[in-house]
């Protein structure tokens, strides 16, 4: 019996690695982001925060976030490290934009990534701790 041709074997590679597109998943765990909205406003409560996140792919919609609750959407990571999810955040008046997963600054920190979502910004939660301001 012949050996499998080389390509045979790469294909099988790539298909196992990265999946098919239907229902065959990487070897690698699903990304979760949850966002929690700590908007205060001067009655220590908070307004309702409208966050609608997309990457290049996706839509993921607008969602109404309660003060003090969350929102959280999950998603496959690619090799690559190209991955991207930027999301919008509207509350009152207020109109901001954030990067809320960056491969290249995200993946190698966390796969069940906390955020808090104040007036002045996002901060990541965890071992590595980072707030960033609003683009």
């Amino acid at each position: 019996m012949r050996n499998p041709p080389k390509i045979y074997i790469v294909f099988l590679f790539v298909f196992l690695s990265f999946g098919s597109g239907y229902g065959v998943q990487p070897f690698w765990p699903d990304t979760v982001v949850t966002m929690t909205n700590l908007i205060e406003n001067q009655e220590k409560s908070g307004p309702p925060l409208t966050v609608h996140c997309k990457s290049k792919q996706d839509d993921l919609g607008s969602h109404m976030v309660p003060f003090k609750q969350d929102y959280h959407f999950k998603f496959q990571t690619n090799i690559w490290k190209t991955t991207l999810f930027f999301c919008t955040f509207q509350w009152d008046k207020q109109f901001k934009q954030f990067d809320i997963f960056d491969a290249l600054r995200d993946q190698d920190v966390c796969y069940l990534c906390n955020w808090t979502i104040k007036a002045d910004g996002a901060c990541r939660l965890g071992k590595e701790h980072k707030c960033f301001p609003w683009k």
